[in-house]
Parts: structure tokens; sequence; C-alpha cells
């Protein structure tokens, strides 16, 4: 969405319910395109999903582990002349997280070729199916990402693209996870 899309009448209001991602983004277009904007949370911290859980010494991440579709943070930031750096700064954790069983554990490495060696000790030929299914979230990605986040949702025909219809079932867009 563009700011450029939203009613720029002066003098109107809104309440945004929700302090996630969303939420502040429509706030952050809505304020810029001249509106005055009160955004209600009802937790004691924004972030919706994106927020932490600090109880008893020990702090729990409520949703991404990690930091996905970097682009769209970017282009956020871009709409309002800034950058992603100018408020945070990411570090590349290796490992990047590890597994736990109830007799053993796992370190994943940032690093694919070293997390297809541990997959191929697993399991002789997964690292083979572990790209398949990197090539097939890629183009699930660069799909939803440019066919679909990247689109204002004013109407269902910005929806009616070719490659987005043909691609539907590789989306698995009907299924769950």
């Amino acid at each position: 969405m563009t700011y450029t899309s939203i009613n720029q009448s002066k003098n109107k209001s809104a309440t945004i319910l929700g302090a996630g991602f969303a939420g502040l983004s429509a706030a952050c277009f809505m304020a810029k395109a001249g509106w005055n904007v009160t955004v209600l949370e009802k937790h004691n911290q924004a972030g919706g999903r994106a927020r932490q859980l600090k109880a008893d010494g020990f702090t729990f991440d409520m949703g991404p582990s990690w930091y996905w579709m970097p682009d769209v943070f970017e282009r956020f930031f871009n709409q309002f002349g800034k950058k992603v750096s100018d408020y945070y700064s990411l570090q590349r954790l290796d490992p990047s997280y590890k597994i736990f069983w109830k007799d053993d554990e796992i370190n994943i490495p940032a690093n694919l070729q070293e997390l297809k060696n541990i997959f191929e000790t697993i399991e002789s030929g997964s690292s083979k199916q572990l790209e398949k299914f990197i090539k097939e979230a890629e183009y699930k990605y660069n799909v939803g990402i440019n066919k679909l986040v990247f689109k204002p949702g004013q109407s269902i025909t910005e929806f009616l693209d070719i490659e987005v219809i043909k691609g539907v079932v590789k989306l698995d867009v009907f299924t769950n996870m």
C-alpha cells in the first residue's frame, strides 16, 4: 500500500486496533496522509506476534524467530524516506538455533552446505529434498511478495494475474501447515 491511496481529507481521525506490524503500518501511512491516528494495543508493548514475553528471568519470542521478508521492511521504511539501518541492525546467528529431542540435540548452522551435511547424517538423500523445498519456497516467496503482498488490496481484480492463477495449487494457498 502507498499512502497516496488513502483518502487525504484533513481533520480526519482514525483508531487502529492492534499495534502489530499491520496496525503500525496502517497508522504510519494514515498519519503521513494527514490523519490523526490513535493506536490501541491490549498488551503492554507494541509488536503483536513479534513482541516478547518476559517472565521469571526468561525471555520468550511470541512470534517470529527469524527475520523473514527483509525487502518488505526495507520497502516500508523507504516510503518514509528512511532505511531499516536507521533503526536497527541485524546480526546473523550461527548456529541459527538448536533442536532438542529427548536424548539428543542438534545445532542448526547458518551455512546451507553445513545444514545439508547434517541432513545427510540423519537421512541419506534428504539434502536433495531440502534443495527441492528451498526451490519451491523461493517460487512461493517471489509470487507471494510480488503478486500478493505488494498489491494495495483495493480490488479483487488486482489479484487476477495469470501467474497467480496458474500457481494457486503450487502456492498451497488452500492447505494448512
